[in-house]
């Protein structure tokens, strides 16, 4: 048939069920889209885009992931420190 023998209240019918199929299926595909990226979403991504800050909105945690990275680098200091000492009694420079 051609378009001018349908009648045109079927048509229209016909029309809006295509649109809110269409409508539908990309509903469907953003809300797996949405899945995905959560469970693609892991700690170790959030750290490399968005550094140890980025990981929590929650600001104990940015305090307390600040207090481990502080504590690191002050054993670190320590540790070297001690080597150094070590070595240097050892040379005979340190008495």
């Amino acid at each position: 048939m051609e378009e001018s023998e349908i009648n045109p209240e079927v048509q229209e019918k016909v029309e809006s069920l295509v649109e809110n199929a269409t409508e539908q299926i990309i509903n469907k595909a953003e809300v797996k889209d949405d899945e995905s990226n959560t469970k693609t979403d892991s700690v170790f991504k959030r750290v490399l885009e968005n550094g140890f800050d980025g990981i929590t909105t929650n600001p104990n945690y940015k305090l307390l992931a600040l207090l481990v990275i502080l504590l690191i680098n002050l054993s670190l200091f320590f540790l070297v420190g001690n080597l150094g000492k070590t070595f240097l009694k050892n040379s005979g420079i340190l008495g």
